[in-house]
This record gives structure tokens, C-alpha cells and sequence, in this order.
């Protein structure tokens, strides 16, 4: 393997914090091995100057329309071919501090993980903690309840890419979700009980602004792999979907009884759509 590790940046239109998201990867090349590659999808603002400021840094870099977030991922997984372990960072996240990439490699390395993750805070707009990602020791099962790993916080091995397959480029929300879900049904996770990567929440990000699709996504996938689909996730999209009816002012715990006739109709509703790739 010429690299150990291979840190790709999807990015698209993401100006604004793209940069700070390059400088938290560069910082880790002083303790550990990386190749890097920003994939950006032809951002119309001043993503593509920034990039071509850190040109000599990264190993590659594209700025051309793709076919989204995780179409830009395999592409650069496919652009750095001789990495050992892969990671994503979306292009408003950072690594926790420059050790953060050695950690979790070192940790895998001893542990012989094919898979791992750690800790996550999040970060609001101007890069200040405002607290944690709720990560939980790791069991198959309780993946079918939440996703409870933090995305800039995963590490996987090559081995694990190739055998898995890439990731679902069909999904705009959930594609780290239902990415977790097929790495874990032929992998043993390690948890690393390390800070790794930081995400950043604010007014603008994916999931706050298209809960709808994300909450689909989520139920489709939950189907898709567990055959059920936990109440609460029913009851989430409902409160989605109706966001000024009564059903708002009605204690959660009640919902769950009240809703349980609708539920195969949210089931069914969420599975429309051409999500299979």
C-alpha cells in the first residue's frame, strides 16, 4: 500500500467552511500516513479557488458535476486505489485535533478491525462545540433503533469497501446509515472510545432542511434490513409530515398507541421510490 489511510472530501458549495475542513485534514499528515482527495461537484461559488490554494497538499482533486455526496465518495475512494483504510469528511466537518487519524488507525491496526469509529462532538457555524453525537458501544441490533455512529468519526479497510460493495448513491440522507448497516452484517465494529471527528449543525445543513427524505430514507432502509420499523421513527415522521396539526401537542409516549394503525401505511409510503442501487 503506498498510503495507510485515504481522507476523501465530498464537497458542493460548501465555501464557506471548505477550507477549514482541508487545513483539519493536512494537520494530520504530521502522525499518520494519508493520501487525500476533495471531490468537489462543480460548486458555483469560491469552493474551486480554495481547492486550487491547498493543490500541492492533495494527492487529487476534481471540481466537475457527479451524481451527489455519495457518488463523489466512491469516486475518490476509486481515485486513491492503494489505501489501506478509507475515511469521509463532509466538507463543513473537521477532525477533532491532528492526532485524530493516527488514533483510530493504531487502534484498528492492534485490534485487526476492519471497521471503526469513535467519538463525535458537534460543532455549531462558527466552529464552537455545542456538544456530543450520541455514539453507544456498538451491536447490530441497536443499529435497527438509530444510527448511533458519527460519520467523520468511521474508519474502514479497502478489504471492507471491495467486499461490501460502494456506497449507495441512490440515497441523499441516509447513504452513511444504510452504509453502516451492510459493513456490519459482515464485520465486527471497534470502538474507540477516542474524540475523532467533529460535525458541524446549523440552519442550512442537509438534515435540517429535508427531514422529510431523510426520515423516508431511514424507514425504507430499516425495512429493507431489519423487516421492522421501531415506533418512534413512525411517529417522527408523522409529526414531520403534519408539522401544524394537533398531533403536535400529544405526549410521544400516546402517539405510539394512536399512530400504531397508521404505521403500515408510513411503511408502504416510504418504500416508493428507487432506492435499491
Amino acid at each position: 500500500m503506498d498510503k495507510k489511510v485515504g481522507v476523501i472530501i465530498p464537497s458542493y458549495n460548501q465555501g464557506k467552511y471548505i477550507e477549514t475542513t482541508i487545513c483539519s485534514v493536512i494537520g494530520n499528515r504530521k502522525h499518520a500516513d494519508l493520501a487525500i482527495a476533495v471531490i468537489d461537484g462543480g460548486s458555483q461559488d469560491d469552493t474551486k479557488s480554495i481547492i486550487l490554494k491547498y493543490e500541492t497538499e492533495l494527492d487529487v482533486w476534481c471540481s466537475e458535476p457527479d451524481g451527489g455526496q455519495a457518488d463523489a465518495i466512491n469516486k475518490g475512494i476509486h481515485l486513491l486505489p492503494h489505501c489501506k483504510y478509507y475515511m469521509w469528511l463532509n466538507s463543513d466537518d473537521i477532525f477533532e485535533d491532528e492526532y485524530a487519524v493516527s488514533k483510530i488507525v493504531d487502534f484498528a491496526e492492534k485490534n485487526h478491525f476492519e471497521v471503526c469509529y469513535g467519538l463525535s462532538h458537534l460543532i455549531d457555524a462558527s466552529g464552537n462545540r455545542v456538544g456530543e453525537y450520541p455514539v453507544e458501544e456498538f451491536a447490530v441490533d441497536k443499529l435497527g433503533h438509530r444510527c448511533f455512529l458519527s460519520q467523520p468519526s468511521v474508519m474502514f479497510s479497502k478489504e471492507a469497501y471491495e467486499t461490501t460493495g460502494p456506497i449507495n448513491s441512490s440515497l441523499t440522507m441516509c447513504l452513511d446509515y444504510e452504509y453502516w448497516i451492510r459493513l456490519a452484517s459482515k464485520y465486527k465494529f471497534g470502538f474507540i472510545k477516542e474524540y475523532i471527528g467533529s460535525t458541524r449543525v446549523y440552519e442550512g445543513t442537509k438534515t435540517s432542511t429535508m427531514q422529510q427524505r431523510h426520515l423516508k430514507e431511514a424507514i425504507f432502509i430499516l425495512m429493507k434490513f431489519y423487516g421492522r420499523v421501531p415506533m418512534h421513527w413512525i411517529v417522527t415522521k408523522m409529526l414531520t409530515d403534519y408539522p401544524k396539526s394537533v398531533l403536535q401537542w400529544i405526549p410521544r409516549r400516546v402517539l405510539m398507541m394512536l399512530l400504531l394503525p397508521f404505521r403500515k401505511k408510513v411503511i408502504r409510503t416510504s418504500m416508493e421510490g428507487n432506492w435499491n442501487d
